[in-house]
């Protein structure tokens, strides 16, 4: 009867976390946000102009491309998952968490090519790496703001990308993972750089 009662007991418990964002869930992505952020940083602060602004060889973008394009898309990212939120109702049977680290996987694997599409190609939008740097400053608060602010369950609402249906939490990881992706093709160019 003590084990019945204390299942019972945890079951009720576990049904009354589920109906929001779970605290280990919502550290995690700040944790990510900040960590793939301050890479980004260390990576690019002491780059010399010649480093910054260095096309591959083969043509692919520098590092100063790199950033505008992680910035152009990270804005996208955010006003997705606001929409999301705003505008689909929730679903508490949805449940997509079990593919978080797929889909940080699928989205940093360098080994798959893709194409971005038009509106994120780099455009010179910005001036100076100073500029770049304290958009992404203010881009990853908003985002760390919206995702420790946020009373709903992100878990509960679905998004439909181009890697599938996920869940608005979601979003937020694509954003960590994004940059991190093009971080390392940063560091791939510096590598293309200095082997010359």
């Amino acid at each position: 009867m003590k084990r019945i009662i204390t299942l019972c007991f945890t079951i009720l418990l576990s049904v009354n976390v589920m109906a929001q964002l779970s605290t280990a869930d919502r550290d995690f992505a700040v944790e990510y946000l900040n960590a793939t952020h301050q890479n980004i940083v260390d990576l690019v602060e002491p780059l010399s102009d010649e480093a910054w602004n260095y096309t591959p060889e083969d043509g692919g973008w520098s590092v100063a491309n790199c950033l505008e394009h992680i910035l152009s898309t990270e804005s996208s990212f955010f006003q997705m998952a606001q929409g999301y939120m705003s505008q689909s109702e929730a679903d508490p049977d949805f449940d997509s968490s079990v593919s978080d680290g797929v889909l940080i996987g699928m989205m940093t694997n360098r080994g798959n090519r893709v194409q971005t599409a038009e509106q994120f190609e780099p455009s010179g939008k910005w001036s100076t790496k100073q500029e770049m740097l304290d958009e992404m400053e203010a881009s990853r608060s908003r985002l760390i703001s919206f995702l420790s602010d946020s009373k709903q369950n992100l878990r509960e609402h679905k998004a439909n990308t181009p890697f599938g249906e996920i869940d608005t939490y979601q979003v937020f990881l694509l954003v960590g993972a994004h940059s991190q992706r093009h971080t390392f093709q940063m560091q791939e160019v510096l590598g293309e750089m200095e082997g010359m």
